[in-house]
């Protein structure tokens, strides 16, 4: 059996992709308290406990509730850096560069702000300095807690980022409407019935 002849059906498909995308986007928004309610993890610095390609969920998380310690105990938190570029649309707020998702390794409180010291768990070294709490990553810039992930779910996110698989998409979904609607042209030009 071939692909469907109808390009309603791929029509529908695409805008029912799109309502479960916006969807999810809205709900998990609502329900995690932040605005990076979902993400994807783009490499292996917190292999084996979360592997590359997952889809993470985050919450939003206090100073005062974080959990920090060394695997498994630390709560693995998201969070981007000082000069960050964050861009918001409707229902997508993009981050550049990418937010990271390391475990807290430790926190202290200066001045009422919490500070965090962060860690892949797959690295040697944190990625502050241990000695110097002030360059620890304070709370303001902490997006939330991972509180689960599903493994190999966020390729597809990973791919979306890139333009090349986007315009390949858009190029085949072109192709598959187009096709079924000059197949009926053809049919009715040579006089078969529809």
């Amino acid at each position: 059996m071939g692909p469907p002849k109808d390009s309603k059906f791929f029509l529908t498909i695409f805008i029912a992709y799109l309502m479960i995308v916006f969807g999810l986007t809205f709900v998990s928004r609502a329900v995690s308290g932040t605005n990076f309610p979902l993400s994807a993890v783009q490499s292996g610095s917190m292999e084996p406990t979360i592997p590359t390609g997952s889809l993470i969920f985050v919450q939003k998380v206090s100073g005062e509730d974080l959990v920090a310690g060394d695997n498994p105990v630390g709560d693995v938190v998201v969070y981007y850096f000082p000069n960050t570029k964050i861009t918001d649309y409707f229902l997508f707020s993009v981050y550049d560069p990418t937010p990271w998702s390391h475990r807290a390794i430790d926190k202290q409180e200066i001045n009422g702000t919490f500070y965090v010291l962060t860690k892949g768990d797959a690295n040697r070294y944190p990625d502050q300095s241990p000695l110097n709490p002030s360059s620890w990553v304070p709370m303001d810039r902490v997006l939330g807690k991972v509180v689960w992930f599903v493994p190999y779910l966020g390729y597809p996110f990973l791919w979306i980022k890139n333009p090349f698989v986007v315009v390949a998409v858009l190029i085949v979904l072109i192709i598959l409407i187009i096709l079924p609607e000059g197949e009926k042209k053809s049919d009715k030009a040579d006089g078969a019935p529809v």
